[in-house]
């Protein structure tokens, strides 16, 4: 059965998407409950944070549906039902995270994702009604609202709401020490299945990607093995190095053009990767991949004197350049040790401070706190100390929902936006 906009006699101007979106930003979690064309029963716990990118509307939702129980994934908005094929998202991978498809007029045909499964559909109609009513049509633009749903959650899970600004501190304070002792406990695993330097390294790798671009960094870290990068540089005169492991990353990469062929045969190091395994389109010119990469040669480049120093001890050059940035115990020295300045005042940095100081918080310090068995705190102790870094939409969206706005001066270190990111992870 379909659900009008609104009767055809009414003189109804259409809803800007943009609306829409606020709409549901602001009331889904409000709405006591909503049906499936199915008439299953769903309920808004969390309505997602906005989507930047290609791909949903909202990310990342929390829903209570009904014979699922709590399920988390992306919402798609539309003003028709039937606008989820006419811009094409049946046919796009990117949505196949979508868990619930809302909109204000349904009827009955499925909504089928890329990957052969299908979204439950429902209608909004009614929370536009409600919201009119309201006199709240015309949504002003404006941040989430607190989240009594998105509390009682994390009650269940261990992380009671706070009643003042002391409480939500120490709470931060141990939900960031929880995110780093599991990071630590991931690197401690992956030294215990390779050599450690290979799992620092992957890490750092990884990390330089951006958004869809991580996994191919971990990918080409693989691909192109710390004891061999070593090789290739120590190989090469050390006036020669930074351009040689640049030339092998990009061959191995797949991402290499004419410039680049100066680099040995790679027949022993296996197959490049596909160019198309990379995300370009659309990337600032300072995160993209090849740029990166460079990054990457420079700082890499940077620890492959350790090596040399060490007498071959290839593992020494990168433990040993961190871990004496790490017990230098400033947050500066660290972020410089991970920085790499572009080669002409103008241009973007290859590895800015930004992601220098997020380098530092999210692999460097969890790592080295693994690689000393918890028993040298020189790395905790600089964690809890590590300034505020840049915010993301998930500190964000998580300060908003979570914390009342007079608390919100309480997210002035690493360690609690940390804690906000676990906390988000908890909702899963």
């Amino acid at each position: 059965m379909v659900t009008a906009l609104r009767e055809e006699k009414e003189d109804y101007s259409p809803l800007p998407e943009k609306t829409l979106a606020r709409l549901w930003q602001k009331r889904a979690a409000l709405q006591r409950e909503f049906r499936t064309g199915a008439g299953r029963r769903v309920r808004v716990l969390y309505p997602g944070r906005p989507g930047t990118a290609a791909g949903p509307d909202f990310r990342d939702a929390v829903l209570e549906m009904e014979g699922l129980g709590v399920v988390q994934g992306d919402v798609e908005l539309h003003l028709r039902q039937q606008d989820w094929y006419a811009h094409g998202h049946a046919e796009d991978p990117n949505y196949n995270g979508v868990v619930l498809h809302a909109a204000l007029e349904t009827d009955p045909r499925p909504t089928n994702l890329h990957n052969g499964h299908q979204a439950p559909v429902i209608s909004l109609s009614d929370l536009l009604e409600q919201a009119e009513e309201a006199g709240e049509r015309d949504l002003p633009a404006g941040g989430p609202q607190l989240s009594g749903e998105l509390w009682s959650l994390l009650e269940n899970r261990g992380w009671p709401r706070p009643t003042d600004a002391s409480e939500a501190a120490n709470l931060l304070d141990a939900a960031g020490e929880a995110r780093f002792a599991g990071r630590a406990e991931m690197f401690a695993a992956f030294c215990r299945e390779q050599p450690a330097a290979q799992a620092l390294y992957e890490g750092l790798m990884e990390s330089l990607g951006y958004r869809n671009n991580r996994q191919p960094f971990l990918k080409l870290a693989r691909a192109a093995p710390w004891n061999s990068l070593v090789k290739e540089a120590l190989g090469s005169l050390p006036e020669q190095r930074t351009r040689v492991v640049e030339a092998w990353l990009l061959q191995l990469s797949g991402l290499d053009g004419p410039e680049e062929k100066i680099a040995k045969p790679l027949a022993r190091y296996g197959r490049p990767m596909n160019a198309k395994e990379w995300h370009c389109f659309r990337v600032r010119p300072a995160n993209h991949p090849r740029h990166r990469i460079a990054g990457a040669a420079r700082l890499l480049t940077r620890c492959t004197a350790r090596a040399e120093e060490g007498e071959g001890l290839v593992e020494d050059g990168l433990i040993t350049f961190f871990d004496n940035a790490v017990n230098s115990c400033k947050p500066a020295s660290l972020a410089s040790a991970l920085t790499v300045n572009a080669s002409e005042k103008k241009g973007p940095a290859y590895i800015g401070t930004g992601r220098a100081r997020d380098m530092a918080v999210n692999v460097v310090l969890p790592f080295f706190h693994a690689w000393h068995d918890g028993g040298d705190t020189a790395a905790l102790d600089l964690y809890r100390v590590f300034p505020k870094l840049q915010e993301n939409e998930v500190t964000r969206e998580m300060k908003d929902r979570l914390l009342l706005p007079e608390w919100a001066g309480l997210i002035s270190t690493a360690q609690r936006q940390q804690g906000l990111i676990h906390l988000y992870r908890q909702l899963s």
